[in-house]
């Protein structure tokens, strides 16, 4: 399929909170496993955040700090307070705990559109030590991450969404672009984002109504 300037040509997809269950459940398996507040937690990793000029966990996102120096200071910002009864330098293993699994109803939404023409890409904030908890999802779904015609690891390119900068990389990869580009994400500030660069932006919130907004959108929906 040829795309005209302003028709959609490209649907990007988040990974977290998107195609796996939301976000918030991950990461409180880590606080129950940590016996630590949430609030305490949360505060800690903003405070390590901050000390580079970031937010939340964006050191590793943008890979600037490795897991395990990134635990040692988030348990350091705890303490005296608060000890973490699990090692931090292995927020990963928590975070992905067993049972979480891929959104199989959504990811084969995506293979539907990508049979309908459009070119599909995966567009991560992610984290190096994460990959293989990923890499183990898609497995045990039986299910591919070659689904996507492109993978843009935040970690591996040093930008991380919201950064317009982000999305511009996005659209040079398929040499799309703003209007011909759609975003899913679960994240409404990332929505935003895409939307003032000029994408069109789906907050997801559940498969049904993400797959309800994608055939309303995309060429040869319904």
């Amino acid at each position: 399929m040829t795309a005209s300037a302003g028709e959609l040509a490209v649907v990007w997809c988040d990974f977290g909170g998107v195609l796996t269950p939301p976000v918030d459940e991950a990461f409180a398996r880590v606080v129950r496993a940590a016996e630590v507040p949430a609030d305490a937690l949360s505060a800690a990793v903003e405070a390590v955040a901050a000390e580079m000029g970031l937010a939340g966990i964006a050191p590793l996102e943008l890979g600037l700090l490795d897991q395990t120096e990134w635990g040692r200071r988030v348990t350091a910002a705890l303490a005296p307070r608060w000890r973490p009864r699990v090692d931090l330098g292995r927020f990963g293993d928590h975070f992905y705990y067993d049972g979480r699994a891929l959104d199989v109803t959504l990811f084969d939404h995506l293979a539907v559109l990508r049979a309908r023409g459009l070119r599909t890409g995966l567009l991560t904030n992610s984290v190096l030590e994460w990959e293989p908890h990923r890499a183990a999802m898609f497995a045990a779904a039986g299910r591919s991450e070659a689904l996507f015609d492109a993978v843009l690891r935040s970690h591996e390119v040093g930008l991380a969404k919201p950064d317009e900068a982000l999305f511009a990389l996005a659209e040079t990869t398929f040499a799309a672009s703003p209007e011909q580009c759609l975003l899913i994400d679960d994240l409404e500030s990332n929505c935003a984002a895409a939307r003032r660069r000029g994408w069109t932006a789906v907050t997801h919130v559940d498969a049904a109504r993400t797959i309800k907004a994608l055939d309303q959108l995309v060429p040869g929906g319904h």
